[in-house]
C-alpha cells in the first residue's frame, strides 16, 4: 500500500483530508462571481484546498493558475496570463486570430516539452496592459466562468503602479472571478484591508487555519489501520500535541512514522518522540542559519513565546528575558511578522512547530546538549 501521508505537494483525491465546509464556501463564491482573498501561513494547504474546489466544478469554469513568485515585471504577469489564456485553446491559431487581434504581442510555439507558447511584449509598449483583459475575453468566448488564482499575490505589490492597473482591470471583469492567495498575512491584509491600496475590500476573505484536531485523527487513525499498523488513540492524541494540527507538519511526522510502523507492525510513543527529534535534528543547521539573523531582541521574544508565556508586555515577563520595554517587545515582534517567523491570531506563536520545538529544547530545557 503506497504511503498514505503526502507533504511538500498538493494533497489530492481521497488523501485530501476533511476541509469540506472551506470547499463548499470557495465554491459558492466562485459560483457566484465573487473574488476571495485566501491566506494562511504557507504549508497550511491553501494550493490543495484550490485544487479541491476546482476539481470539484471542472465541468463548470475555466481556471488559470499564475505563480507569482515567478513574476519579476509587470509585462511578465502579462505574458504569463496571455500564455495560460492561449494554452487553454485547442487551436492555437483560433486562439491569436480571436484573443490577440489587437495586442502587440510576439508569439512563438515551443515544442521541446509539448507544445507551449511563449509570449513577449516590449517594455516600450502599454500593449501589456491589454492583455489584463485576456481572462474576460476567454470567458466571453468560451461562454464559461474563468478562475483566475494568483498565487502568493502580495509578491506583486512590489512592482511600482501594477496594483493600481490591475484593480482597474479586474473590477470590470464579471465573467471572471479571482482567487488571490497569500501566505503573508501583514502584505495581504495591507493590500486588501488598508483604504490607500486599490485593491481595498476587493472580495470576500477567507482565513485558513490548522485541520480540527478530531478530523485529522480520525484520518490518520484510518490510514495506520488500511496498513496494518498497530497505533493506539493516545499516541496519535500525542502526535497532534506535538504538530498542533499543522497540516505540513503532522503529515510530515506521520509519513516517517508510517514506514517505521511497517517495519515493526506498530507505532508507539516511544516512536514517535525518535522521529520527531531525528526530523529536528535534520533541520538543526537551517534553524542555526535563521538564529543567527536575528536580533537579540527578537530571539528573546522568540524564546518567550517558545516558553508559552501568556502576556509578552507585562512587566515581570519583560524583565524576566532582560528587555527594555513593551515597546522593545513590540518591535520585535513586528519584525518576526514580517519574516513570517511569528503568527497572530488570538495569540502570537511560532510558525515553524519544529523551529519552536528546537528554540525551547536549546534554550530552555538545554536538552540538545
Amino acid at each position: 500500500m503506497e504511503n498514505p501521508f503526502v507533504f511538500g505537494e498538493p494533497v489530492r483525491g481521497d488523501k485530501f483530508i476533511n476541509r469540506k465546509r472551506e470547499v463548499e464556501r470557495l465554491k459558492a463564491y466562485i459560483l457566484s462571481g465573487r473574488n476571495v482573498i485566501l491566506y494562511s501561513p504557507r504549508r497550511f494547504g491553501k494550493t490543495s484546498l484550490i485544487l479541491k474546489a476546482i476539481e470539484d466544478l471542472r465541468n463548470d469554469i475555466i481556471p488559470i493558475f499564475i505563480d507569482c513568485y515567478a513574476i519579476t515585471s509587470r509585462e511578465e504577469l502579462a505574458e504569463e496570463i496571455t500564455r495560460k489564456v492561449l494554452k487553454s485553446y485547442s487551436s492555437f491559431s483560433e486562439a491569436v486570430k480571436r484573443l490577440l487581434a489587437n495586442i502587440q504581442a510576439s508569439v512563438m510555439i515551443k515544442t521541446e516539452y509539448g507544445i507551449d507558447f511563449e509570449v513577449k511584449f516590449k517594455k516600450s509598449s502599454e500593449s501589456w496592459k491589454d492583455a489584463l483583459d485576456l481572462p474576460q475575453k476567454l470567458a466571453e468566448e468560451r461562454r464559461k466562468r474563468v478562475v483566475v488564482v494568483f498565487d502568493e499575490f502580495q509578491e506583486l505589490s512590489k512592482f511600482e503602479g501594477l496594483l493600481k492597473v490591475l484593480r482597474s482591470k479586474l473590477q470590470l471583469h464579471d465573467k471572471v472571478s479571482y482567487v488571490f492567495v497569500g501566505s503573508k498575512r501583514h502584505l495581504m491584509e495591507w493590500i486588501f484591508r488598508s483604504k490607500e491600496s486599490p485593491f481595498y475590500n476587493f472580495g470576500a476573505h477567507m482565513v485558513l487555519k490548522e485541520i480540527p484536531k478530531e478530523d485529522f485523527k480520525a484520518y490518520i487513525m484510518k490510514a495506520f489501520e488500511m496498513g496494518e499498523i498497530e497505533i493506539k488513540e493516545d499516541v496519535v492524541d500525542y502526535i497532534l500535541s506535538l504538530t498542533k494540527c499543522h497540516p505540513y507538519y503532522t503529515q510530515r511526522l506521520c509519513f516517517e512514522l508510517w514506514y517505521l510502523g511497517k517495519t515493526k507492525g506498530k507505532v508507539e510513543k516511544d516512536d514517535v518522540d525518535e522521529v520527531f527529534e531525528d526530523l529536528v535534528s535534520d533541520l538543526e543547521n537551517s534553524f542555526i542559519l535563521l538564529w543567527e539573523t536575528l536580533t537579540p531582541n527578537q530571539r528573546k521574544v522568540l524564546i518567550m513565546i517558545a516558553a508559552g508565556e501568556k502576556d509578552l508586555f507585562s512587566g515581570e515577563t519583560i524583565r524576566k528575558y532582560n528587555l527594555r520595554s513593551p515597546s522593545s517587545v513590540q518591535s520585535a515582534l513586528k519584525k518576526l511578522i514580517e519574516k513570517e517567523i511569528v503568527s497572530k491570531n488570538d495569540t502570537y506563536k511560532i510558525s515553524d512547530v519544529f523551529l519552536e520545538y528546537w528554540i525551547r529544547e536549546r534554550f530552555i530545557e538545554g536538552k540538545l546538549y
